[in-house]
């Protein structure tokens, strides 16, 4: 998805990525709550408003990061989400972390770092800490999915209820923003990121709502080791030491949190 809103900042704002992210989003899950019919309305008004004031500007801060950084730098930063999860959930929640599932999430952005090698050049300064801001805010998003499928939310309300908040936001600033100029490949970034982003916030609300966080954070990691192994497979890429490295070690964190998660008892 960075590497669509990459391709789109080319030639249109960022209000604009951030509406045809959300717009074709929201459109899609209030006519589906129509359809099944379910309400819009929600008994966590406050904890739901929350969630979308944070999701909005993470998406935001996001956005401009990758449109004003080297891809690379940018995904690296993002993936700290993980670290401030492990933050979150030991300042605030009190909840007490193996040294296998610290390793995995630590061990994990370590991997990171050596296989993208981030770079950072004069008069990025801004989009550096926006970035850092990216990793915190969906950090904190993915907590509070966690409390929202925890009080009754169902996901699809979530989804629906951030992508409307994202579009209301976006189209308000469209008009202030300079004219832009919308070609083939914009127009093809764009609506894929309109898919893409969907489907990514479906799962991702689902996954964080229900599953292990530990292992879910970990397991983000697994994104780059497929980029870099498909880069292989597909196009011929090759990885060096330090690349090789940090795909291990990417993939012995992955192992790691596998291990560290207790399973679930089932109740007959």
């Amino acid at each position: 998805m960075s590497a669509l809103v990459k391709v789109a900042a080319k030639g249109v704002s960022l209000p604009e990525i951030v509406l045809f992210r959300t717009l074709p989003a929201a459109i899609f899950m209030v006519a589906l709550a129509r359809m099944r019919g379910q309400s819009m309305a929600t008994p966590n008004a406050k904890l739901l408003a929350l969630r979308c004031v944070v999701g909005v500007c993470g998406t935001f801060v996001s956005f401009y990061a990758v449109s004003n950084l080297p891809l690379a730098t940018a995904t690296t930063l993002e993936y700290t989400t993980p670290l401030f999860m492990l933050a979150y959930i030991v300042l605030f929640a009190r909840h007490h972390f193996t040294p296998q599932s610290a390793f995995a999430m630590i061990g994990g952005f370590g991997g990171v770092v050596v296989l993208l090698q981030p770079t950072l050049e004069t008069g990025q300064t801004l989009a550096f800490f926006a970035a850092l801001a990216s990793g915190a805010l969906a950090a904190l998003a993915y907590v509070l999915i966690r409390r929202l499928t925890e009080a009754g939310e169902p996901a699809s309300r979530i989804v629906l209820w951030y992508s409307v908040s994202g579009a209301v936001v976006a189209a308000a600033i469209v008009p202030f923003t300079p004219r832009s100029d919308y070609d083939v490949q914009t127009v093809v970034a764009l609506g894929a990121l309109s898919v893409v982003g969907l489907l990514a916030q479906i799962s991702l609300t689902r996954a964080f709502g229900s599953g292990p966080t530990t292992l879910l954070a970990s397991l983000q990691y697994a994104t780059v080791a497929f980029a870099a192994i498909y880069g292989v497979v597909l196009w011929g890429d090759t990885l060096s030491v330090a690349s090789v490295f940090g795909l291990s070690l990417i993939v012995l964190s992955g192992i790691v949190a596998l291990r560290a998660e207790k399973p679930i008892p089932v109740e007959s």
